[in-house]
């Protein structure tokens, strides 16, 4: 049953995939001092999905109070096929069927004019130049940004209105996690 997620909300367990291992378990990645951001973005081949995770590389030791972890709409074996194990400073989870996006209501946006931002003309403009060009009439896969405390006590929902409505970067993530964690441990409510 889809349901959007906020603070407070307790995601069940599930198993999921990364390019390099299957079958993981999703409470024991939330176990630790930290708590994890998942950002939900299209899959893996498009040019703002692309941008911002060389965004979130780029400054990954910004993020000193929580860890993260990118959902992707791809099968594992072409990240795996084109990344090698390790070079990422942080998990990717490979939901290619979309089980997760529909779970957590994660919206489509059939309408450009609503989904696009000029951070996202401005990204796919350059794209474009370089030989991308996008399904014509596909729904936008809009993004989700999610702070989770061990056993999937959701912190932080954040349903993005556009493309690009999502941390800029680690610094951004960073920022979130510092206002919210303090005085929250107990242990994680």
């Amino acid at each position: 049953m889809a349901r959007r997620l906020h603070a407070g909300s307790v995601i069940p367990e599930f198993r999921y995939d990364t390019p390099y291992r299957p079958q993981q378990s999703f409470y024991e990645l939330l176990e630790g001092e930290k708590p994890v951001f998942f950002v939900f973005l299209r899959n893996f081949g498009h040019p703002i999905t692309r941008n911002y995770i060389m965004r979130y590389i780029e400054t990954a030791e910004e993020l000193r109070s929580a860890r993260l972890a990118c959902v992707v709409r791809t099968r594992p074996h072409v990240i795996a096929n084109a990344i090698p194990e390790g070079a990422m400073p942080y998990q990717l989870i490979c939901d290619a069927e979309g089980v997760l996006y529909r779970f957590f209501a994660v919206p489509e946006e059939s309408s450009k004019l609503k989904s696009y931002s000029l951070e996202a003309l401005k990204i796919l403009k350059a794209a474009k130049r370089q030989g991308f060009s996008s399904a014509k009439n596909e729904p936008q896969q809009l993004p989700l940004t999610l702070l989770v405390a061990p056993k999937g006590r959701v912190l932080f929902a954040h349903y993005g209105s556009s493309l690009t409505d999502l941390p800029a970067d680690c610094e951004a993530m960073q920022r979130v996690a510092a206002e919210l964690l303090p005085g929250i441990r107990p242990d994680w409510l």
